[in-house]
Parts: C-alpha cells; structure tokens; sequence
C-alpha cells in the first residue's frame, strides 16, 4: 500500500503539471512528415491498437509458422512477406530541465519473414530478419531519467541486424525451438495491453532493462540465443530462452557485433503462464525468472584484497492483463488493464524493484473504433546501496521515479496513426532530483 500511495503521491499536488505550448516548428515538422507519409499505399497494413514495437514476425515468433496461423493467412500469402514501419516522435520539454527545448527522434524497421512450407518444404518453419535504423536526437541527456522517456531513444544512432532468427514447430505446434538473434521482449515479460505507450518501461521493465555489461538482449542490442516454448495446453504456456550474456560489443554500439568473449557468461530467462488472448479481449497471467551466470561488482562492498566483492545477478518479475469492460459481445469498445512489477538484485544494480500499471480504452468514440486512450504509471526505485554512493557523490539519490503517461492512439488510415502524449516524470525522496513534463508526437505509418 505504501508503495502506491508514493507512486500516486504527485496527483495530489497542486500545480505540479505546468502547461505550456510547444513551438510552432513542432506543428509544421508534424504536417511536413504528415506529407512524407503519401509514399505509403492506402491498402497498407492495419495498424493494431496495441501493436509493440518489439512483436517479431508477422504477429510474433510463438505463432509464425504453426498450423493454425498458417491457415489464417490469406491466398496473397507468399513464401517471403516484407513489412516496412516508420515511427517519427516530436518530443518538447514543458518543464524541467528540458524545458522550452524540443528534440526529434526516427525509427525504421524492416522485416522480412519467410514461410519454410512455402520456400524450401518444411512444414512448421520460419526464417525472419529484422533490421533497424535509429536516427535524431536524444532528449533523456537532458532530462536524465533512469528509465527513459520515449521508447525509440538510443544512446548511438546506427543501423543494425536486430534480429536472425530461424524457428521450427514440432508435435502439431505444442513444441517449438527458436535459434539466432533474440530480441527477448518480443515474448517474454510482455503485456500487449501496455503496447500502446511511449514510454519504454512499459516495454521490458526497467529492472531488467538495466542490467548486464551492454544490457540484456532486448532493443536496440540481442545476442545470440536458443528458446523453447512449451504450449502445455489451449492456455497454459512454459518458454524459456538462454542467450550470450553481453549483446553486441560493449566499446561499439554502431552496427551488429555478434561476440563470444571471455567472461561474458551467459544469459537465461523462464517464463511460465496462463494467455487466453484474442483479438477481441485479452486475459493472461504470468510469472517469470532470469539470472546472469557470470558475477558483477557489488556496488560497495569490497574483498581483503580491495577489489569488489562479485555478486549474482538475478531476478523475478510478474504481470497481468486483462479485458475489464466490453459492453457487448463484437463491440470495438472496450477497457483493457495491465499491471507488470519485478525485482533485480539491488547489490550490483542501480534499480532493485519497478512496477507499471495503467489502462487502454479502445473505441472511445463510435465514429473512430481503432482508436485507443491510455493512462498508465511506470515507477523504479533506487537501492539502497546506489542511493548511499549517489549522496556520497552530492549527486541526487530520490528513491523512485515515477511517470506518468495519458495519450491517445488516432487511426487516421489503415497505413498511418497519429499518437500525442503527455508525460510528468516525478521523483520522490530527494529535494534535489528536477520533476520534468514532456509533450510528444508519435506518427508512424506501415506497409
């Protein structure tokens, strides 16, 4: 209960978010790549209400290549399918550190899947490649938050081979195995309800995002790894997954580094749990484990020899999502809630525990049903151990940050959506952390 009332604690202060107009430049770089977006073809791909980013393949590596996905596809299916996405955010600091400042980000993926039955005759198989290229600017230097702001920031603009991978189903798609470049988050420690955000904790929770030498295999940076998933039943699921401990090369973040060093170690992730989602309403439950086998610094503590002292690294983390309102079977409204929280170990790292928590309601209005309204709350709290270094330091050293996200997907055309989002990121437990209100604009269109 404490834990809740600290996260929601701003809401009862007065004037905590200030409002402030972005720059006109901001409203003529949203109609100029409002214009750019023309190159698309109307009879694009739908672009889903919930759609993540990190969601491999065509719909995601757990359904590609089974039987029941393959007799969904329509007749235009071919052995080789490419899919184009384009994300442009306009973001500008309304208070803050970062205020009256404004920064531009891009993201471009490009996906290619190819079908083994149709391409080399073998039934159940599925080769994809996902390439990526980030561009623009970096507005968290600025703001500083742990967690981050947009969803699509990098520290170094590059284009890379995010993922390779080459999966086989086995015993009528109950079984299948995945080898290659893994983007983690594009099944484990995900809730399809919190797609819609911005913001990137509502992606893979910052507790794990934060760890190891280069991070764990998720964007922008995966490493090679092998998963299993075991669909026990019509919805109870088991997967896990082991992978190279330290994606990409840790001293050149541009282009793809696959490596294999000494001391790297290695990195697994166990997730068990209970999805009955359909197009139409969600419900799913899970629980997950992940350990680093090699050992880290402790952050304070030190040997008889001087040298820090080496520490596990590991972690749980659960979730749960779920169609909360629908007032009639086949309606396009309804009300979806999410709520994701998990714990790394606060000895080596800076976050120890992260909870995310917030709703989407699609078809808000009758006249628009792809559209959705999100609200949703992302807090991480600082260790104990980090916070004794960062006073130390005489740096700030709040116990949580905590953001606030309300925005609100538009489905202008099948190929393009228009999303505005305001974010208040707040800290609690340090006078001297800046709270900072961000506005952004997020138009990405598909084909």
């Amino acid at each position: 209960m404490n834990t809740i009332c600290e996260i929601l604690s701003p809401f009862g202060k007065s004037g905590a978010v200030i409002a402030r107009s972005a720059r006109c430049r901001w409203f003529g770089a949203s109609a100029l790549l409002l214009c750019m977006g023309v190159v698309f073809a109307e009879d694009g791909r739908q672009l889903a209400v919930n759609d993540n980013t990190e969601i491999a393949a065509v719909t995601s590596p757990r359904q590609a290549g089974s039987s029941e996905f393959e007799r969904e596809k329509t007749e235009e299916s071919k052995a080789l399918q490419f899919e184009i996405t384009y994300k442009g955010d306009l973001l500008a600091g309304l208070s803050g550190s970062w205020r009256d400042k404004g920064a531009y980000l891009g993201n471009l993926d490009l996906k290619f899947t190819v079908a083994g039955e149709h391409a080399f005759k073998l039934p159940g198989s599925t080769l994809f490649f996902h390439i990526l290229n980030n561009h623009g600017g970096k507005p968290n230097e600025r703001i500083g938050a742990t967690q981050g702001i947009d969803n699509i920031e990098v520290e170094v603009n590059t284009t890379k081979l995010l993922q390779a991978w080459f999966q086989q189903q086995f015993l009528d798609d109950k079984f299948s195995l995945l080898a290659g470049l893994y983007d983690v988050n594009s099944e484990f420690y995900v809730t399809d309800s919190s797609g819609t955000f911005i913001h990137p904790s509502f992606g893979v929770g910052a507790e794990l995002a934060q760890t190891g030498e280069n991070g764990p295999s998720i964007f922008p940076t995966t490493s090679l790894g092998l998963r299993g998933r075991w669909q026990m039943s019509q919805a109870w699921y088991a997967q896990a997954v082991v992978l190279d401990g330290v994606p990409g090369n840790p001293n050149n973040a541009h282009g793809t580094h696959v490596r294999f060093d000494n001391g790297d170690g290695i990195l697994w992730l166990l997730e068990a749990g209970h999805s009955k989602s359909t197009e139409s309403d969600k419900a799913k439950a899970a629980v997950g484990v992940w350990r680093y086998s090699a050992g880290f610094d402790d952050l304070q503590e030190l040997n008889d020899g001087g040298a820090p002292v080496r520490r596990s690294n590991a972690g749980v983390y659960a979730l749960a999502e779920k169609t909360m309102y629908r007032p009639q079977p086949g309606s396009a409204r309804r009300l979806d809630g999410f709520v994701r929280l998990g714990t790394a170990n606060a000895d080596v790292n800076q976050l120890n525990f992260s909870i995310a928590f917030g709703a989407t309601y699609a078809g808000l209005f009758a006249t628009r049903p792809d559209d959705a309204l999100g609200v949703g709350v992302a807090g991480a709290k600082n260790g104990g151990k980090f916070r004794a270094l960062a006073r130390a330091a005489g740096d700030p050293a709040p116990s949580w940050e905590i953001a606030y996200e309300l925005t609100y997907r538009a489905q202008i055309a099948s190929w393009l959506a228009v999303q505005p989002m305001l974010q208040y990121v707040s800290y609690t437990g340090d006078a001297g952390a800046r709270d900072a209100t961000i506005a952004g604009l997020r138009i990405e269109a598909s084909y």
